[in-house]
Formats: structure tokens, sequence, C-alpha cells
């Protein structure tokens, strides 16, 4: 017996899973073409009955930018597996309290899209089905740290769907502009500072040298804590167990406010603007840097025509990792990825997990979603050899591979976190307003205690 059907039959027997198979006959040298055909033959149509019906929410669907691709993809699967898939299109910033009041009403979707805190706040609840007797060697071959973005209690509840942690934007236009040099962006708070009273000094009025998002959002917290850890802060530490020491007030946490507070005061980023303000204000040549994911790529293009290639955006904006703060000995950015969970209620859990495998592996999908947004799929489709590495060997998307990814560790993120982040946004809002900064971590630090408490 060869390898090709030592593999095949490791499938149809239920040894591996879909996604092994699919990584493992690309190894082998196996076409696309002939890995669909094998699928098919092997039951990929089917799920064991004449027909299945799996509730699907995501953001995808409710997004323009986004809604094609995934509509096709679902309809792919739906032909191929004999199922029917309700897709629940929820936008973004409604999504957990959607998912919330859905799983509470006891009608949860079976398979959902998730970001940041979601699947501990839904996980930690019992609304998740725990997936480590579903992801088999799917943890080998993934991106440092994002498994564990999706883990509480060493419970995996989401699995990476797309990988988009902030890397550090800069406008090489904006650079050349304020006379700088585009090929020298910062790599240390010293330069970036230098850097930024550079431009505020060139540049008009209503162009900003850097854009923080401090808008009271959970999602300005996500932004922000690359910051924090750049300092030296580290407010939040969880010890993988669900204990959380909180000090909101060390020093390296002060030092990040007050440099926020400082900028703001020297009009260096714009004031109370959320973060998708901040992306049309970069992509129309009025904010030099920003912290944002690879999906920036898609969003530069749509907001503004000259920007519709990835080419064009690699001419106009470099990327590199965040400057180096004082002390510390290497860049940090916070692990900002999409993630998929199944419901603990699914009916028909198997028809859900085989529907998080189609979505993380489809070729369609990946280069019909994924690719198209400037999102990364997983570790071996990207690397160099991988099926789709090709498609992410523009200047931009190597050094989110080869640099940033690497630098990505998750906050300390867990049931009350969510709550906890919405003290935090406050705070963030009143001391860029001029609160004085030492006092107002310090009464943070009592707010979010007692919500752990």
């Amino acid at each position: 017996m060869n390898d090709t059907n030592r593999l095949i039959q490791d499938l149809t027997e239920g040894r591996i899973g879909r996604r092994d198979f699919i990584i493992r006959a690309l190894a082998l040298g196996v076409s696309f073409g002939s890995i669909e055909s094998i699928l098919a033959a092997c039951g990929g149509g089917s799920s064991g009955s004449s027909s299945s019906t799996l509730k699907y929410a995501n953001w995808a669907s409710a997004e323009s930018a986004t809604k094609k691709q995934i509509d096709q993809a679902i309809q792919d699967f739906e032909t191929q597996n004999n199922a029917t898939i309700n897709n629940i299109a929820i936008p973004f910033d409604q999504m957990l309290q959607q998912l919330t009041t859905m799983t509470n009403g006891g009608n949860p979707p079976d398979v959902v899209e998730l970001s940041g805190n979601w699947p501990y706040a839904l996980g930690g609840s019992g609304a998740l089905q725990p997936l480590n007797s579903y992801i088999g060697s799917w943890r080998n071959d993934a991106f440092t740290n994002s498994f564990e973005v999706g883990t509480y209690k060493g419970n995996v509840y989401a699995v990476p769907f797309s990988i988009s942690p902030h890397g550090f934007w800069y406008s090489k236009d904006l650079m050349t502009q304020a006379g700088l040099d585009p090929s020298k962006p910062p790599t240390t708070m010293d330069e970036l500072n230098s850097q930024m009273a550079t431009l505020r000094a060139k540049l008009p009025a209503d162009a900003f040298p850097i854009g923080i998002d401090i808008s009271k959002t959970e999602y300005a917290l996500v932004g922000f804590w690359p910051w924090i850890w750049t300092f030296g802060g580290n407010p939040m530490v969880d010890d993988g167990k669900g204990n959380v020491t909180i000090n909101w007030a060390d020093d390296g946490t002060v030092a990040a406010f007050q440099w926020l507070q400082d900028i703001v005061k020297k009009r260096w980023t714009p004031p109370d603007q959320a973060i998708k303000a901040e992306r049309e204000l970069m992509a129309t040549g009025k904010i030099a840097f920003k912290l944002d994911g690879p999906y920036l790529t898609g969003i530069l293009g749509n907001t503004n025509p000259a920007l519709n290639t990835v080419s064009a955006v690699n001419q106009h904006f470099g990327l590199t990792t965040t400057p180096v703060g004082p002390g510390q000995s290497s860049p940090v950015t916070a692990a900002d990825i999409h993630n998929l969970g199944m419901s603990s209620q699914a009916s028909n859990k198997d028809l859900a997990w085989k529907f998080i495998e189609y979505l993380t592996s489809n070729k369609k999908v990946l280069t019909n979603y994924l690719v198209t947004e400037g999102i990364f799929p997983h570790k071996s489709d990207v690397v160099t050899g991988g099926p789709y590495a090709n498609l992410f060997s523009d200047a931009i998307s190597q050094v989110y591979i080869n640099k940033v990814i690497p630098t990505m560790r998750p906050p300390a993120y867990g049931p009350h976190y969510s709550t906890a982040a919405s003290f935090v946004v406050t705070a963030l809002q009143e001391i860029a307003g001029g609160a004085n900064v030492r006092q107002r971590l310090t009464q943070l630090t009592s707010e979010v205690k007692t919500v752990y408490s």
C-alpha cells in the first residue's frame, strides 16, 4: 500500500479528520482536484443522514466586502454535504451580545465566528463545546499563540480561523513629505517620538503622526495592549488557571498611559476617533503611523480606489514590528485573531466540526475570502513551500509572517475580561482627556479587582 492509499484508508476509517487529510495529501503532492474527488468518494457529501441543518453566526456575511465570498463558500458546503446552513449575519460590534442572548434563550448557533475575549466569555459559561478531542495534530500546524487565544483552563473553545495580529503600519508618502526616510521606520519608542515630532511640525493640521483608538469600545483596549507591554506594563496576569493578578498602576502601565495623554495634548493623534475612522484617515493620507491588522490591506483598497491592489498598498505603505520600549529587549503585539467555535448545544457536533474544518481548509474559502481580505490562514498554508505562499509574497505579508506574528501574545482574557475592559476604556478616555494618570489608574485597579472578586 503506497502512502496516498494509506492516507485514504486513515480518512475512511476515521483515524484522521478532513483537515489533517488535506494537509498530509498536499505534502505528498496530491493535487487539489484529486483531493476534492477523494473527499467526495470517501463520504464527504454525507454525514450519515439524508439532510442536516446547522446554524452559523458570523460577521463576514454582514459586511459587504466579504458577504459574497462567504455566502458562496456556504453554498458549496451545502452541496458537498447534503446539508443546510442557516447563515446568521450579525454585525461585528453586536456579535457577543447577540450570541449571549441566543444562548441564554436556548437557541444558539451551532458554529460561531469569534474574536478577542468572546471564546472565554462563552466558553467559561459553558456555552461552547471543548474542542480538544477534535483538533488532532492541527495544533502542531499553527502560528505561535494562535490556539492559546481560544484556550481557557486547558480547554480549547475556539480554533484559529484567520491570523491577524497588529503590526506597525507606516505611510511612505507622509514620511517622505515630512523629510523622513521611508526605508527607516521607527524601531524604538525614542525614534517613534522623534519622528512624530517631525511629522507634526511638517504635516497639515488635519493630518496626524499616529492613530490611537481611544473610543469607548472593548476593541480600543485590544489596540492599546501592545503599547502597555511596550512600556513594560503588565497590569493583568492570568496564571492559566483563571487566577488574575491585577495592578493597573504599575510603572510601565502608568508610562504607557502618560505617553497616550501626552500625544493627545500634542495633537499627534486625532481625538475621539474609533479605529474605523482612523483607517479611513490613513487611506486618504491623513495618518502616518498605526498599529493594525493585515486586513488593513483590503480596507485601504475598499476606501481609496488608488489603493485597490496589493502592489499599490505596498508602494505607498510599509510594515514593521511595534517599536521597542524603554528597558525592553524585543517587540510585542496582541494576538488579535478571528476564530471558530462550536455550541455545546449543537445537535450534530460531527457536522459542525466538519463545517469548521471546511472553513479553515477549503481552497475556495482560503483564496476567495481570507486571501482577498489580506489575512492569513494557517502556518503550513503560507510559509515557504506552502500551497498559498505565492499569494503572500509581497513585502507587507512577509513582514507579518516572519516578524510580526512571532511577537504576538494574548491578553489576560477570561470570563470577566469584557466587564473589566469597560472600566479600562473609560479610564483610557478620561486619561486621554487630561485626568491624573497615576491616580486614575490606581482607581482603575480597585474597579477591576471588584470585577474579579
